[in-house]
């Protein structure tokens, strides 16, 4: 019997040619289109990779669970932000996610973006829900 998803109530969304993971992470991404042709935010980037762990040759620390059959590589782990923009009037660069739900992946993929480039970046998770409705700050 087929199991569904807890996690699939959000529908893929085409605009721009772009293929959007839900309704809500597109209507982000035009307001923020909107904002950058404002010139509040520039440089807008979208599923911006950012490179938690370096991919790493197999050898003597090889972790059989993570490495895949004939493969000499271990693969990289890497977190891609939703958005990537600079922000005029704060002078600073923003990741942003739109959230629905979190998965443990995620938090701890945070944890780790957040360890190594905290400093660089700030991090915002949009919510559009009656608790945690932030959708129009940027």
């Amino acid at each position: 019997m087929f199991k569904r998803s807890r996690f699939s109530n959000a529908k893929k969304t085409r605009y721009d040619g772009i293929l959007f993971d839900s309704k809500l992470e597109c209507d982000r991404y035009k307001y923020l289109k909107q904002l950058e042709k404002e010139g509040l935010i520039k440089e807008l980037k979208i599923q911006y990779p950012f490179e938690l762990i370096a991919k790493q040759n197999k050898g003597r620390d090889r972790i059989n669970s993570v490495v895949r059959k004939n493969s000499e590589i271990i693969s990289a782990v890497k977190y891609y932000a939703d958005f990537v923009y600079f922000n005029v009037k704060k002078c600073t660069w923003i990741v942003n996610d739109a959230k629905g739900r979190t998965t443990e992946v995620y938090k701890i993929k945070l944890k780790l973006f957040k360890s190594l480039n905290g400093h660089l970046y700030e991090f915002l998770e949009t919510y559009r829900d009656s608790k945690r409705n932030n959708f129009k700050e940027y």
